[in-house]
């Protein structure tokens, strides 16, 4: 029985992984092609609208639903379960509510596909970041809950410079020959991921404190913010590479991690 529901728990890992690897390659490539040829860069949104204009789209961008639902749940137990042993002090409890949020901003996402799935076409055609924080910031606690949305995404980028600078998720990952070639890439991909979330995370908290909400905005929008900054397509495109960088470093997640409380313990690690 144990041994089923840690099968379980795998698969759902697996699956989760390679589609958020999906929907990565597919920002990091719009980026990458936005930068080369001129034209708007996409966010996650808009990427899942792209995929489901391509041949065989609808079934690709129904996998990636499900997909982002396995990653949901796999994040939800491996939060409360705490799979990845991050303790029971504070900074364990916070890393296990992170690895909740993250679940749950997929499942999010999920929806999203779902959504563009149902009507064959993407209905995001404003900046949803700015939308939702003008109707928070209609309510009396509004500006606190903005304020606080831009501290966390900043803090998650701040995790993910550290993750990169420390190279600490390599104690996740088995060692092989493919993952040992492939490690400055996952270190890169992980510092462009952390780049773009910095970008957002402070756009929305100063959205929050000038209460402002049409500075907020989302992953399509800080692409294309960066954009327009001197030298942006030279920025927009070491961004984009960098995120085909996360998406590989997805993939490799999904072949190639482990779980501490569900793996031998001998298990040799690119650590």
């Amino acid at each position: 029985m144990v041994t089923n529901i840690n099968t379980a728990l795998g698969w759902l890992m697996r699956a989760g992984y390679a589609a958020r690897g999906m929907v990565y390659l597919t920002v990091g490539g719009l980026a990458l092609f936005a930068a080369i040829n001129g034209g708007e860069a996409e966010g996650t949104t808009g990427a899942l609208g792209y995929i489901v204009k391509q041949p065989l789209g609808a079934f690709l961008l129904a996998f990636i639903a499900a997909g982002l639902f396995a990653y949901t749940l796999w994040r939800l137990v491996d939060g409360v379960m705490d799979l990845e042993n991050e303790g029971d002090d504070s900074e364990g409890y916070a890393n296990r509510a992170g690895q909740i949020m993250s679940g749950l901003t997929h499942a999010a996402l999920g929806v999203s596909a779902l959504t563009i799935l149902w009507n064959g076409h993407s209905d995001d055609n404003g900046n949803s970041a700015a939308n939702w924080s003008a109707m928070l910031m209609q309510h009396p606690a509004g500006r606190a809950l903005v304020i606080g949305a831009g501290l966390t995404t900043l803090g998650v980028a701040v995790y993910l410079f550290r993750k990169a600078w420390k190279a600490s998720y390599r104690k996740d990952i088995r060692c092989t020959p493919v993952t040992e070639r492939l490690a400055p890439v996952l270190r890169y991909g992980l510092g462009a991921h952390g780049f773009v979330l910095l970008i957002i995370g402070g756009l929305i908290l100063y959205a929050g404190l000038t209460a402002d909400a049409s500075h907020a905005v989302g992953f399509g929008e800080a692409l294309v913010t960066l954009e327009t900054q001197p030298f942006g397509r030279v920025l927009l495109s070491l961004t984009g590479m960098g995120l085909v960088g996360f998406a590989f470093y997805c993939f490799v997640l999904s072949r190639y991690r482990i779980v501490p409380r569900l793996s031998p313990s001998d298990l040799p690690t690119l650590a």
